[in-house]
């Protein structure tokens, strides 16, 4: 603790670059930082006596990013460095949580695998190929969605843990899984067919189920559903 509040105090140029959250997120991508470093990449900047580390740390002592929303103009300006300009930049944040949350709660429902598409249909944008895997419950509503593999992908080596993971986190029945092909062409490989029975398999040995696997093409899409290959 006593080395954290050195840090927090230290000029951000001089704080290694392994502990910076925008090289960390660079590196890792964002999902890899805390409530707090996430804090701080928004705001940017600290006080005169804290970093935006430090400043992110404080504001979350006790709290969790959602728990900004809630946050009044009067607290903030009480934290010492703390103007109404940074209140007012925190508590703007705090509404983007509100609306966010808002938001989520209009339930996402997936009656077909067109439904999925629609959701996802910007992926056939990517000049990379990513697998997405999306998490639903009994009355096939999206609880979540996660990369699981990104890059020059060879689907036999996706890791199914990096799919049940996710799974397990949303408490999820059923999984639907979507890749795009950059090259244009929606069309299957035996690779694709292969992974699909695999994961298929272990899915339902591990309690859940694999709804569809939808390919991205340029154009259109292959559902293994509508194909009857699942």
């Amino acid at each position: 603790m006593k080395s954290d509040r050195r840090i927090y105090r230290l000029k951000i140029k001089d704080i290694p670059d392994d502990l910076l959250p925008r090289e960390k997120a660079k590196k890792y991508g964002l999902n890899s930082l805390s409530d707090a470093e996430v804090l701080a990449i928004l705001l940017g900047s600290g006080t005169k006596d804290l970093n935006v580390l430090g400043l992110a740390n404080l504001i979350l002592k006790n709290r969790d990013l959602k728990d900004l929303q809630n946050l009044k103009l009067e607290e903030l300006t009480k934290i010492k460095g703390i103007g109404e300009v940074k209140a007012l930049q925190i508590l703007a944040i705090g509404e983007l949580i509100r609306r966010s949350l808002e938001d989520n709660d209009k339930s996402i429902v997936f009656n077909s695998p067109n439904d999925v598409y629609q959701y996802i249909k910007d992926l056939r944008k990517s000049k990379q190929e990513k697998m997405l895997a999306l998490y639903t419950n009994t009355s096939n509503e999206l609880l979540g969605v996660e990369t699981v593999a990104i890059g020059s992908l060879n689907i036999l080596s996706v890791k199914p843990r990096d799919i049940f993971i996710y799974a397990l986190k949303y408490n999820a029945y059923g999984i639907i899984i979507v890749h795009n092909h950059p090259n244009g062409s929606s069309n299957p490989s035996e690779e694709d067919i292969n992974f699909t029975n695999s994961i298929k398999n272990l899915a339902s040995e591990l309690g859940f189920e694999i709804l569809d696997h939808l390919i991205i093409g340029r154009k259109d899409y292959f559902s293994f559903l509508n194909n009857g290959l699942i």
